[in-house]
């Protein structure tokens, strides 16, 4: 079986080292290639795939002969549903991935369909900001319409603050479009729902920990196997299927979900990044990157495999500053029996990006035990510590 996929965001190693075990064989469009993932697959296309400039008859001749059509970027969703639709396979449907690319378009489609939300404003220039705050709404979100890895996503107390952070937020967005929403107490969380013909067959919770100098970088994700989606979630999520219209497609849903009822907060048609597909495969024995080839191909999905713990999580470094080394593993991981996996994302002699995206982190720490997660937590953060101290970034605070 053949799969074409149409762009792919860094750290989606596993989708690829994944499909090859399952024996398929990969075809990588992508102008980008962030992940350098042309030496993973059996043919790559260095042909641009972003939705707002790709040649989508061009790539649905590339696609011919293909048995699937699936995308790992956020900015190609719309360009591989629409070649999907065009062959005739299976996809999320070219509607829902309009709506996933916009974050003014799902709260309108959530409108429509009674799906609690925060209350929201399109913004496309200062007026905008000031008729939002001129209602009393004091502290809120503002962040671009259209983009992803919670770039340029701030927290502002007030119209001022708002005024001032409007330029970076419309900067980083396609269409220089950004939405500012009455900010909700209380952590988030996402839902991954495996979606075939419009009807959720699994599903599964992973809790986030947010923070950093805009309010909303990711810091942390924890998968625990007794911490499943209970009747509201799932009602959540077969209501937001039904107002997108998806058809089949991995859904990564964020809300916050420790209210009376869940509100949604944003939603995409893709499996959920910052290895949050590994966390669920471990402790679930779900693979979402198999579900997303299965879903894409036509194939009948595989049984659930083995659970190896009963929690897993990830932990980011936030650090500022120039690393001065480059940090191998093991200086890390002595001691740490919980912890697997643990990585510098940064080199040395390189100085770590503004922290206003999470692609600005500089590390991070994979674990995951049988039962005592308060040991796990602990062990993550020495971890994710001690790997910026050796990297001469020690981690912000």
């Amino acid at each position: 079986m053949r799969l074409f996929v149409i762009g792919a965001d860094p750290r989606r190693e596993r989708a690829f080292s994944t499909w090859l075990r399952a024996g398929l064989s990969v075809t990588l469009a992508d102008g980008v290639t962030a992940g350098c993932f042309e030496h993973a697959v059996d043919r790559f296309h260095p042909v641009e795939v972003r939705d707002e400039r790709a040649d989508v008859e061009s790539l649905v001749r590339m696609a011919a002969g293909h048995d699937g059509v699936i995308a790992l970027a956020e900015g190609s969703l719309v360009t591989a549903a629409t070649v999907a639709r065009e062959l005739g396979l299976p996809g999320p449907g070219v509607g829902a991935a309009r709506i996933a690319r916009s974050k003014i378009r799902q709260r309108e489609a959530g409108e429509r369909h009674g799906l609690t939300g925060p209350r929201h404003a399109a913004v496309t220039g200062p007026d905008d900001l000031v008729r939002f705050f001129a209602a009393g709404v004091q502290a809120a979100v503002l962040k671009p319409a259209d983009a992803s890895a919670s770039a340029s996503v701030f927290a502002v107390q007030g119209v001022e603050e708002a005024l001032d952070r409007w330029p970076q937020v419309r900067a980083i967005s396609p269409s220089r479009t950004g939405i500012v929403e009455e900010y909700l107490p209380g952590a988030e969380a996402s839902v991954e729902a495996v979606v075939r013909d419009g009807e959720t067959v699994f599903s599964s919770v992973t809790r986030k920990q947010t923070g950093g100098p805009t309010g909303f970088l990711e810091l942390a994700h924890t998968t625990d196997r007794a911490d499943r989606p209970d009747t509201a979630v799932n009602a959540l999520v077969r209501d937001l299927i039904a107002a997108w219209r998806v058809e089949s497609a991995i859904l990564h849903v964020e809300a916050k979900l420790d209210g009376d009822r869940p509100v949604l907060l944003e939603a995409t048609v893709r499996p959920g990044g910052d290895y949050i597909t590994e966390l669920v495969s471990v402790v679930h024995g779900r693979d979402l990157y198999l579900d997303q080839a299965h879903l894409a191909l036509g194939q009948p999905l595989a049984p659930d495999g083995p659970a190896r713990a009963q929690r897993a999580e990830v932990r980011f470094l936030l650090a500022s500053g120039t690393v001065r080394r480059n940090v191998a593993p093991v200086e890390v991981l002595d001691g740490l029996t919980d912890v697997k996996i643990v990585r510098q994302l940064v080199p040395a002699g390189s100085r770590i990006p503004p922290l206003t995206a999470n692609w600005a982190r500089a590390g991070y720490a994979i674990g995951w035990s049988a039962d005592d997660g308060e040991s796990l937590t602990g062990q993550l953060r020495a971890a994710v510590s001690d790997l910026g101290k050796l990297m001469g970034t020690p981690e912000l605070t």
